[in-house]
């Protein structure tokens, strides 16, 4: 879940502590200039059909302008002198107008106003169809209860200056939050909702008038009340009349109601949040957005969780892990006791054979499986392929994080097994390593597979190649080492990659051009780790060509950021004193070549 916290959350209890004691006196509020019987329909303000709508009422205060019309209508609360209500349907409707007086709210008797035929133009268009499936029919949204692949539950909480506007999907997941204006996203555990909480509902209808019926569940009870709602489509606000809309019960008494002040933040064909805000003096704390969320009931009786296929699962590491064997020029060979098996979806072996006489007859083992070997170079990437019959396949692979071996010139296919077994890569070249076997702390045995698939087009299972390594095989070690040139703006420039797998002289070119250096250093990665006196001597250094005079014990010498690895820094921009007074010297139009004599037992 996605949990952001603020100060805004913290109630401001020791500033209101701090504040000097007043007399009651002080607090006394004056008595109010105006009264409930100045404040009549024609006199205090008007209620006026549209003379070419009448579903249109216009609603105007004729109070002076220092007092701050309160209306409350079938649309919600508003605090303008002049509003607008969009009236789609045939009633009698209500509406309370007051004043904000130096004593208070001041509030007149309610007036009424009829409207005697159906606007369907007012209670058209998407979000109507979305909120209550359109003009004659009806809608329910129950709260997410996290499990539904949208929201993480059926609260979250936001910025109070969060709008629609601000809204963004997770990669179209449905995890719809306010950019920026993300303050807490709790499970429901984590805030309180309750069963009752999720086990409610409520249904939007606009079967003969807009209509909201609200089931709450309180102590497993249920609580069914029907009203009105309005939805203002231009400002994505949306109001209830006599009901409530459905919330999470621990939020009682902490926002001034659960009716109108709301806002559509997200509405959708199964999606709807809406949200009020936080009252600082009801709740002690400061105004926040509480944002409800919601999914259609259609939505969720039909979810089907999304199951991702089971994939091959390698240990953490497995890259260095398989990478530290490989750093030598090693083979494996097709294993004669058990060359090949057939493995589930997620990598774990289906038959567990262990020898010849474990195969069914129709899938023997050849004889000369063990003849297959590849050898494998991770310090030049390159591989080897021997197959029985002499030939050789060779080239380059790569792996990825997934465990995929791309071969560039594939593994040829030969037949290992029955009639119809045999080795060889996916039509993309590739192999999955899907497990591997350790002896010691050394990788003595992998597992690599090639899908098969079923009729939806999803691996089934792996048909699995089993690699031991192969003991008796010479071994030459051999070490990557690469040169690094860098500039005071921090651009970095490499060398040609160098193979070293024995003691001599070996060269670095470095080709472009930079005006500005600031850094150079030669690496040998791993090299410490099998020859811990490993010693590298500069045997020259060439800028375009020219000779560059040094003193080699004057160059910085010792380990890079892995401790395995011999570096030579042979610009030290931060050796004091420096090998070279003048770096300048580096500064390149076409080449630097360094070369460099390794001793592995100094």
């Amino acid at each position: 879940m996605k949990k952001v916290f603020s100060k805004k959350y913290i109630p401001l209890l020791g500033l209101i502590m701090l504040l000097p004691a007043c007399s009651p006196e002080t607090f006394e509020k004056e008595n109010p200039d105006v009264t409930a019987d100045d404040l009549i329909e024609g006199l205090a303000y008007t209620i006026t059909p549209d003379a070419s709508n009448p579903n249109l009422i216009h609603l105007e205060s004729k109070m002076d302008k220092k007092y701050t019309p309160l209306w409350e209508h079938p649309m919600g609360r508003s605090q303008d002198s002049k509003v607008t209500l969009k009236m789609a349907f045939e009633g009698t409707y209500e509406v309370k107008f007051g004043v904000m007086t130096r004593g208070g709210a001041v509030y007149g008797d309610p007036a009424t106003f009829d409207i005697s035929e159906f606007h369907a133009a007012f209670v058209t268009g998407d979000m109507w169809d979305m909120l209550a499936g359109g003009a004659g029919n009806s809608k329910t949204w129950v709260p997410d209860n996290g499990n539904y692949g949208k929201k993480q539950g059926f609260y979250s909480c936001y910025d109070p200056s969060a709008t629609y506007e601000d809204m963004v999907d997770d990669d179209g997941k449905g995890n719809w939050y306010p950019t920026g204006k993300t303050w807490w996203e709790p499970s429901n555990g984590d805030i309180g909702i309750t069963e009752d909480d999720l086990n409610s509902f409520m249904t939007f209808s606009l079967e003969g008038k807009a209509g909201l019926k609200s089931h709450r569940y309180v102590n497993g009870q249920e609580t069914v009340t029907e009203g009105l709602y309005n939805m203002n489509t231009d400002d994505h606000t949306i109001s209830a009349i006599d009901v409530d809309f459905i919330y999470g019960e621990w939020a009682t008494g902490k926002a001034v109601d659960f009716r109108t002040g709301f806002q559509i933040l997200v509405l959708t064909e199964d999606q709807l949040m809406i949200a009020n805000y936080r009252d600082e003096a009801l709740s002690g704390e400061g105004r926040c957005i509480y944002c409800w969320n919601f999914v259609s009931k259609d939505y969720a009786d039909n979810y089907v969780p999304v199951v991702e296929d089971p994939t091959p699962s390698l240990p953490d590491g497995w890259m260095d892990e398989v990478s530290q064997i490989v750093t030598t020029t090693l083979t494996w060979k097709l294993s004669s006791s058990s060359p090949f098996d057939w493995c589930n979806p997620d990598g774990s072996r289906k038959n567990y054979f262990s020898s010849y006489d474990d195969y069914p007859n129709d899938a023997k083992p050849a004889n000369y499986v063990s003849d297959i070997a590849i050898s494998l170079r991770s310090a030049s990437n390159e591989y080897t392929l021997s197959l029985p019959d002499g030939s050789e396949i060779e080239g380059s692979y790569s792996m990825d994080a997934d465990g995929f071996y791309t071969f560039d010139n594939g593994l040829s296919r030969y037949l290992i097994g029955g009639n119809n077994i045999y080795f060889g890569t996916a039509d993309n070249n590739t192999l999955r390593l899907l497990g591997y076997e350790k002896k010691g702390t050394s990788v003595s045995e992998l597992w690599f597979g090639i899908p098969e698939y079923n009729s939806e087009g999803k691996v089934s299972q792996y048909l699995a190649f089993h690699f031991e390594i192969e003991t008796d095989t010479p071994v030459e070690v051999t070490y990557a080492a690469l040169m690094q040139y860098f500039n005071t703006g921090w651009t970095f420039y490499g060398s040609n990659d160098v193979l070293i797998s024995k003691e001599g002289n070996y060269t670095f070119t470095l080709s472009g051009s930079d005006s500005d250096p600031y850094g150079i250093f030669l690496d040998v990665y791993g090299v410490l780790a099998d020859h811990p006196n490993t010693f590298l001597k500069i045997e020259g250094i060439t800028v375009d060509g020219n000779n560059i005079p040094f003193d080699d014990d004057a160059i910085d010498r010792g380990t890079g950021d892995d401790p395995t690895t011999s570096r030579r820094y042979i610009l030290n921009p931060w050796m004091d004193p420096p090998a070279f007074e003048n770096p300048g010297a580096f500064a390149f139009g076409e080449s630097i070549e360094v070369v460099i004599n390794i001793t592995f037992n100094d």
